[in-house]
């Protein structure tokens, strides 16, 4: 089958080429855009947002491997347009002959040409089980799809999927040549996010690890000093946590502190950074926010935290697990706190009194 082109009447080959100059010179720009950022989330969001423009369609979701010691693909949560209620029940396994193909096919691929291969290839290796799952799980999210696979240092670390082109017309053979050079592109980005991602954060938590919490806190003290703008600093601590180690075990108590970061993170918006002061201790660093603001910041993340319901999976006690935090609130004086130490402390102070008054409570210092 002919793949429809992109010159045609009264399309001149100048006008033609004058299209691939721009896309070019627009890649460059996204190359430079894609590869300065570092942040992994922010870089997904660009990625995706940048192929639903460019290929005037209205969904565009991500596959890729979620942590260092997974080994298959699954949607990341940021995708756009699909009707998904748990993206992580989306997932590709990364070792299959469906893989294979999206790497060594010469032109990329829509679901329904996947099927087709599928199809008439019934008694060879495509045919075997993870081949049909990842065609089903796909088919789930519409039967319609353009399948980009990104590839970096010889091998595929995520694909992208499309959703049909607004217009209802099919995708033109330079629409198509675009998006895999923009796609290769990311590929690059993430991998390098992957890496910075490696050394700055807590991988069981997902927060921010304390060197970098440091760091960060550190330049924006310094940045809040000459802008005169505030900055305010949370410090929020597990009640009781203790207990939830001796009574169910350290796993339990480890799936606590994970769906407590989460949480923590998803409160976090803007430039405000989410990391792991020490053990079940965590911190967010808001800049640009006064003392009323963080406060109600740190209001909401407590109340998330006591209307959360966490699953037991284990045999031991109570099915579902009910959790709460305290929070101390302080925010940056210029005149006091001239090192990290400083601001720390007083809100370490603010904490300690949110326990001593009860806990499940926000103070501010």
């Amino acid at each position: 089958m002919q793949e429809p082109v992109a010159i045609s009447q009264p399309d001149t080959f100048i006008e033609h080429y004058e299209r691939k100059i721009h896309s070019q010179k627009q890649l460059i720009e996204l190359s430079k855009a894609l590869n300065s950022n570092l942040d992994l989330r922010s870089l997904i969001d660009s990625i995706l947002n940048v192929s639903i423009a460019q290929s005037r369609c209205l969904q565009a979701g991500i596959f890729l491997v979620p942590e260092i010691d997974y080994h298959d693909l699954v949607l990341n949560e940021n995708s756009v347009g699909f009707e998904i209620d748990n993206p992580d029940e989306f997932i590709i396994t990364y070792r299959s002959d469906f893989i294979k193909l999206l790497a060594e096919y010469p032109t990329l691929l829509t679901l329904a040409e996947i099927k087709n291969i599928a199809a008439a290839t019934d008694h060879s290796s495509l045919a075997q089980v993870d081949y049909r799952s990842a065609i089903q799980t796909l088919s789930r999210m519409g039967n319609d799809l353009l399948l980009i696979p990104l590839k970096a240092k010889g091998r595929i670390n995520g694909v992208l999927v499309m959703g049909p082109k607004s217009d209802g017309e099919q995708y033109l053979v330079e629409e198509k040549a675009f998006l895999s050079d923009l796609v290769s592109l990311a590929a690059i980005a993430v991998e390098n996010a992957r890496l910075y991602e490696l050394a700055t954060v807590d991988m069981m938590t997902k927060l921010k690890i304390h060197h970098f919490f440091q760091t960060r806190l550190r330049e924006e003290m310094e940045s809040a000093r000459e802008s005169g703008k505030p900055l305010s600093l949370l410090m929020t601590d597990i009640d009781h946590f203790k207990k939830f180690n001796d009574t169910y075990g350290h796993q339990i108590g480890d799936l606590v502190l994970k769906e407590v970061a989460k949480l923590l993170i998803n409160t976090a918006t803007g430039k405000d950074i989410a990391a792991r002061y020490g053990g079940e201790e965590f911190s967010l660093i808001a800049p640009g926010r006064n003392l009323d603001a963080a406060r109600a910041i740190a209001e909401k993340y407590r109340e998330r935290i006591e209307s959360l319901s966490i699953k037991n999976p284990s045999k031991k006690g109570d099915k579902i697990l009910k959790v709460t935090v305290s929070v101390g609130v302080a925010t940056f004086d210029p005149k006091t706190d001239l090192e990290n130490k400083h601001l720390i402390e007083r809100t370490d102070q603010a904490l300690y009194a949110a326990k001593h008054a009860g806990r499940n409570r926000v103070e501010v210092k």
